[in-house]
């Protein structure tokens, strides 16, 4: 238990400006949990009534949409620790999820009840506060990075999403650096990975960046950034 508190506190937002001791305290006052899910388990299914809302703290979950014919689509993985997950479903007043989770390896899950939004709790006032403002500034967070990703989305061709993925991704002093992963990067921009490959090798010959496994160098910001007009 410990150790989990610990990993919340490090790497979830939702934690920001806690200590150990208060959000164990904020927890026992909202009665929420840890719980671990073997790999293939439901975390929740499209059936169930939203009551909760979930960090990851350990593992990978996906969330998953069944269609009229059976068929199971991936909206997102999550696999970050800290990542929240089914907490829009608690304010759009929605009857049921529209989605599943699916533990794709065993994970370690905390669930807090949606209680921790519309209640105060008289031990901990300022916690639960603290706690509401910390949504706020992610649900912020999540509504820039979708409209980024609707502006990448609404260009006309894979070259421009190409750039408007690099330019969103670097640093501040420009630099680019990480390990781009190319079923990732396919999946965000809604490309086949072929497609998406083929292009960046094409803009490798041209002299715009460099690719070195999975890192990607940029070389000419200048005619990288020419796309984004």
């Amino acid at each position: 238990m410990e150790n989990n508190i610990k990993k919340l506190i490090d790497h979830c937002s939702v934690c920001h400006g806690f200590t150990c001791h208060q959000l164990e305290q904020l927890l026992q006052e909202n009665q929420g949990f840890i719980k671990n899910y073997k790999k293939g388990s439901s975390i929740f299914t499209e059936t169930e009534r939203p009551t909760r809302f979930f960090i990851l703290i350990d593992g990978k979950v996906n969330i998953l949409r069944n269609t009229l014919n059976g068929k199971r689509i991936l909206m997102t993985t999550i696999e970050n620790v800290g990542d929240i997950f089914g907490e829009v479903y608690l304010f759009i007043h929605k009857e049921q999820y529209e989605m599943t989770a699916e533990a794709v390896e065993d994970s370690v899950v905390l669930e807090l009840s949606n209680h921790i939004f519309t209640e105060s709790f008289p031990n901990s006032p300022q916690l639960s506060e603290t706690l509401r403002n910390n949504l706020l500034h992610i649900f912020a967070h999540k509504a820039y990075l979708l409209s980024r990703k609707v502006q990448m989305l609404s260009t006309s061709n894979i070259r421009e999403k190409i750039a408007w993925y690099l330019i969103e991704h670097q640093k501040k002093d420009g630099s680019l650096e990480g390990n781009f992963k190319r079923e990732y990067m396919a999946d965000y921009m809604n490309v086949t990975r072929p497609s998406l490959s083929r292009e960046l090798s094409n803009m490798q010959k041209e002299g715009i960046l460099s690719l070195h496994g999975r890192n990607i160098i940029i070389k000419n910001q200048e005619k990288l950034e020419s796309y984004l007009l």
